[in-house]
């Protein structure tokens, strides 16, 4: 393309802007002729607005002194007051009295006032909120006194009467408008109890024929609206139904000026069409026009010479690049395109400016970068700082630090850390750290401070000098965080871990500790010390009765206890669950040992009584007596822990010293477990079977299944020679599932053989209460299919059943679901609760051995079999007799109505390879 001449790169733009600038001139007149035409609406609102408040004013001193007449005629005829009620227009309203005279209906005194000073006259009487006419010579329309009518209450009047106050102004009465004034009437004890009111009605008709002749512009028009926005006056020209639409719609092209009259309730409107005014103020604009054009040709005439002497010469290149690189350093842009300039003109200047800037925004940005991440670090920081001037008095805080000690910014300011209690319990912490250091060193450390509110808070403060590049001290800032919950923490850890969260006791771990320390003092002094393992007896089912809360109490109450029946010197710790250790410390013999055990055991036995529940509990003990079992302080407890399982295996609720012996014992259980073990892999444990008959008729009904321990020497061990040391273990489970296998796979045998009987199998309680022992029991029942699941009956014992009621009963029902039958064995030797017989979901009940042995010599005994028998009678119970040796015994059962028993006097336990022998030669007696 054709590069643009000067004339068009510089003159034509001059030319444009001189062009523009006339416009801009022609725009700017006309936007002030519309102006002026609007200010001048304005300032004839004002003038009808002024004349209508001379009108009030001039007005108004007649309503004052009209109003000082009426009072006066008022005090004349005595003090204001209200005696009872009167009738007016058949309405009932108070009696206002001056004096002894009434005033309702009385014009005397209003008529008084007005025939003096002309105008208008009420007295109003008030009922609630509301004032009435009682005496007026305000006329209605039909030229009647306005006697029983109101005073409007919406109007500003009646408001300033019920607070008491007077009210002087124009107001609208019964339409038209009045310059007015009221005033309150108080009785004696400064209450409302009417009005006066004077006024002087405004001479509309006057107003009316001004505004008509009132005009703007050609075909604009006056109106004065009310507060109800209703016409009350226009330019006869103009009707109110147009001049109402115009001011309720305010069209765009009509412009309205307003004034409001506070005093009349009034607002004064001037409305122009805006086409008038346009071409008014245009035709203004022909001169101005001229002119500018004239001056603007001479003007480029000497432009055109200046641009190219003093522009493009200074200027030092194309000007088009100069207002380009400006238009770029404006933007921000000062990156270097490679332009250059002749020497000392504007665009070299410029040049060198944009370099200076480039370089200064550079280290500027780096520098706001570096100061907003100190601002966000200061205004975020969860530590408390403070900056200090060298005089030690701080210039600047976070709000952390606001936060943490209670002062705000502005109380801290120009204030020393010291007195807003920083390290309060130094003195002179700071003053002397800044004056023996120089600015020069730093500090940090744990101090104690005090909050605004005076709380007492740990912090821990690291305190150190800034100084600016030269090396000059500027400040020192302080940095500090509360670290009283920290510390508190710390201690509340530091507790547990040597304490129980519950009873607050010590634990395994303070106990440990604190009996190395005991040994090593009763070695030192020649003292005995007893180290005690304490465990409750029948904890588990007040757990499971009424949950762990109750139980979690009942250990709290045991440990208190338990620490009053204990000297300060010993030591009670809780090791987990219902076991507690015990450390007798100090000069005391066996037999003081055994005091202090017996102490503690009747206390455990007193009942605990929580949530209005009676518990009883018993606890088995053992303990070891040092220096007669001299070992390392983890033996002396566990030596304890054996005795404590031997007191407990015993029947519970005594304490047992640890022996030899026993020792021995724990070591064969041990051992036990192993060859156990080993007996299964081996196919070393056998089943035997016992029969049971009904004894009125010899048939055999049934079979217990018995297991042996044939050992590799032949010898064959009974259950109580093993079984006792793995029935708390898991092994009893594991022993359990093999023998209920062994008893389903013989009588899938002997129905083969034509031999149909049950076959009852003791479960073990730790079995019976593991989580898997129905499904179990399922999985095992589903491999023999061929087996009817009601020829498997499981015996538990009675206290296994009572201990653990609830869960028990929910695994009863849950394995006769799947066939199976239940008997408890050894009914009688245990809690014998008729409740429990009723509760417990079992078919069958085995009266224990011992009463069967003693009931033909003892009264006791055979009363409680024959109470047995009736209760399962009852209770729809089957009932069998186990361990009968004789005839006699036989016969006495049939008497109390039992037809089911086993026995050595009907046949010992045998191998299962003789039981159709016995069944098919054996003739059992018959009693």
């Amino acid at each position: 393309m054709k590069r643009l001449t000067f004339f068009s790169r510089f003159l034509m733009p001059l030319l444009l802007v001189g062009v523009l600038a006339v416009l801009s001139t022609a725009i700017y007149m006309f936007s002030l002729n519309m102006q002026n035409i609007k200010n001048n609406a304005f300032n004839e609102t004002n003038k009808i607005a002024n004349l209508l408040e001379m009108a009030k004013s001039l007005v108004g001193e007649h309503v004052y002194s009209s109003m000082e007449l009426l009072k006066h005629n008022s005090a004349i005829k005595g003090k204001p007051s209200i005696n009872g009620t009167i009738s007016l227009n058949n309405e009932i309203i108070p009696n206002l009295m001056l004096g002894n005279e009434s005033q309702t209906k009385n014009e005397e005194i209003v008529d008084g006032v007005t025939s003096i000073g002309n105008g208008t006259a009420t007295l109003f009487v008030k009922n609630n909120n509301e004032f009435i006419r009682i005496a007026t010579n305000v006329r209605t329309k039909t030229n009647t006194r306005a006697i029983g009518t109101r005073l409007d209450p919406k109007g500003k009047a009646i408001k300033q009467l019920i607070m008491g106050k007077p009210f002087y102004g124009i107001v609208d009465i019964l339409g038209d408008p009045y310059i007015s004034g009221y005033e309150p009437i108080l009785d004696q004890g400064g209450n409302v109890i009417g009005a006066w009111y004077v006024g002087y009605k405004v001479d509309v008709q006057a107003i009316d024929l001004a505004i008509k002749k009132w005009g703007y512009l050609k075909t604009g028009f006056v109106a004065i609206t009310d507060y109800n926005h209703s016409i009350r006056f226009i330019s006869e020209h103009f009707s109110n139904a147009k001049g109402a639409k115009i001011l309720e719609y305010k069209p765009k092209d009509w412009i309205i000026a307003n004034k409001i009259i506070p005093d009349w309730n009034f607002e004064v409107h001037i409305a122009y069409p805006a086409k008038e005014a346009y071409l008014i103020s245009i035709g203004n604009l022909y001169p101005i026009l001229l002119l500018g054009s004239l001056f603007g040709f001479a003007l480029f005439i000497i432009a055109q010479h200046a641009i190219k002497r003093f522009v493009l010469a200074p200027l030092g290149g194309d000007p088009e690049y100069a207002s380009a690189l400006v238009s770029r350093i404006k933007q921000g842009d000062f990156s270097d395109d490679g332009v250059r300039a002749a020497p000392n003109t504007l665009i070299d200047n410029m040049l060198k400016m944009r370099k200076h800037l480039r370089e200064m925004v550079t280290e500027i940005k780096n520098n706001a970068d570096r100061l907003s991440v100190s601002s966000s670090v200061f205004q975020h920081a969860h530590d408390g700082i403070f900056i200090t001037d060298s005089e030690a008095k701080i210039i600047e805080v976070n709000p952390a630090f606001t936060s943490i000690t209670g002062y705000s910014r502005e109380e801290s300011i120009s204030k020393t850390p010291e007195t807003l209690g920083f390290a309060y319990q130094i003195d002179a912490f700071f003053s002397q750290f800044f004056e023996s250091t120089d600015h020069q060193g730093e500090w940090r450390g744990e101090i104690w401070n005090l909050r605004k509110n005076g709380e007492v808070y740990t912090a821990w403060l690291d305190i150190f000098p800034v100084s600016d590049e030269s090396g000059v001290f500027q400040h020192y800032v302080g940095l500090f965080s509360d670290i009283t919950l920290a510390k508190e923490q710390q201690k509340s850890l530091e507790f547990l871990a040597y304490h129980d969260s519950l009873t607050h006791l010590p634990n395994r771990a303070l106990f440990s500790n604190q009996l190395q320390k005991s040994l090593s003092s009763a070695k030192r002094n020649k003292e005995m010390i007893a180290i005690c393992y304490l465990d409750l007896d029948n904890f588990k089912p007040i757990n499971d009765e009424y949950g762990h809360e109750v139980g979690d109490q009942l250990l709290i109450l045991l440990a208190e206890r338990l620490s009053k029946n204990l000297r300060k010197n010993d030591t009670l710790a809780r090791l987990g669950g219902d076991e507690f250790a015990i450390l007798l410390n100090g000069q005391r013999g066996e037999n003081e040992f055994s005091n202090t055990l017996d102490r503690i055991l009747s206390s455990i036995e007193t009942p605990f009584i929580i949530s209005n529940q009676t518990m009883c509990v018993s606890a088995s003990i053992g303990y070891t007596i040092y220096p007669i079992d001299d070992n390392p302080p983890d033996t002396l407890l566990r030596h304890a822990d054996h005795a404590m399982y031997h007191a407990k295996t015993h029947g519970g609720k005594h304490y047992h010293l640890f022996d030899l012996e026993l020792a021995k014992l724990f070591r064969n259980q041990l051992q036990i477990k192993d060859d156990i073990a080993e007996a299964l892999a081996s196919q070393q444990l056998r089943m035997y079977y016992q029969p049971q008959i009904n004894i009125r008729t010899g048939e055999v009904i049934g079979m217990e299944a018995l297991i042996r321990w044939q050992l590799p020497s032949r010898k064959l061990l009974l259950p109580s020679e093993f079984l006792p040391f793995i029935e708390h273990t898991q092994q009893i489970v594991t022993l359990s599932e093999w023998i209920i296998d062994t008893v389903l796979k013989q009588i899938a045998l002997w129905q083969h053989e034509g031999l149909n009987f049950h076959v009852a199998i003791n479960i073990a309680a730790q079995h019976l209460s593991d989580k898997r022992f129905v499904s179990s029991l399922e999985r095992i029942l589903n491999t023999y299919p061929e087996v009817s699941p009601d020829k498997l009956n499981f015996e538990i014992t009675e206290s296994a059943a009572i201990g653990d009621i609830k869960n028990v009963t929910r695994i009863i029902n849950d394995c006769k679901k799947l066939g199976v039958t239940f008997a408890i064995d050894d009914f009688g030797a245990g809690y014998s609760s008729l409740t429990y017989l009723r509760r417990l979901p079992v078919d069958m009940i085995k009266i224990d051995r011992s009463f069967i042995h003693g009931m033909l010599n003892d009264a006791d005994d055979l009363a409680v079999v024959s109470s047995i028998i009736t209760l399962c009678r009852e209770f729809n119970r089957g009932v069998i007799a186990e361990g009968i040796e004789s005839i006699e015994q036989g016969t006495k059962l049939i008497d109390l109505g039992c037809d089911f028993a086993q026995g050595h006097g009907i046949a010992k336990p045998m191998p299962a390879n003789k039981v159709a022998k016995w069944v098919q030669s054996n003739s059992p007696f018959r009693f």
